[in-house]
């Protein structure tokens, strides 16, 4: 008789969905679009890419400790986002002059529907796989509590 694949699975298959998309979308805007990335990209990018490594792992081998592994990154990741939104949005945020070599972190290559650019973007990505690695948290614990 074949075992169900645990439901908790679906949550780590869809957070990994999301970082590989992230990762290859950041990859097509600055290797074939040829967007400058800047140093804040940078360490979004050095959050989101493990992801799509470790969650991976994770999903496909029904393993929830990648949760463990994987949750501080986009954490991490959103910080940057959001510091980079604000400084993009709002004239005159950037106190830190953390944007020195490289493009220009408050540069915006595009803009959709007049508010959503890359950070933000990058800052949902990250905050829609936190809450997809709590889910799976949950849905092992209550699906480890059953049996």
């Amino acid at each position: 008789m074949k075992e169900h694949t645990p439901f908790y699975q679906w949550y780590l298959f869809a957070a990994w969905l999301i970082a590989l998309f992230a990762m290859l979308y950041s990859l097509y805007s600055s290797e074939i679009a040829g967007m400058a990335v800047c140093p804040l990209c940078w360490y979004q990018r050095i959050c989101l890419y493990p992801l799509a490594i470790i969650i991976g792992i994770g999903a496909f081998n029904a393993d929830i400790h990648a949760v463990r592994y994987a949750i501080a990154l986009p954490m991490i990741g959103s910080v940057f986002a959001l510091y980079q939104y604000l400084e993009q949005m709002i004239p005159g945020f950037s106190p830190i002059n953390i944007c020195t070599a490289g493009g220009d972190c408050s540069a915006i290559h595009f803009k959709w529907l007049g508010f959503i650019t890359f950070p933000l973007l990058s800052f949902a990505a990250c905050w829609i796989i936190v809450i997809l690695l709590y889910l799976a948290r949950s849905a092992e614990r209550r699906h480890s509590l059953r049996w």
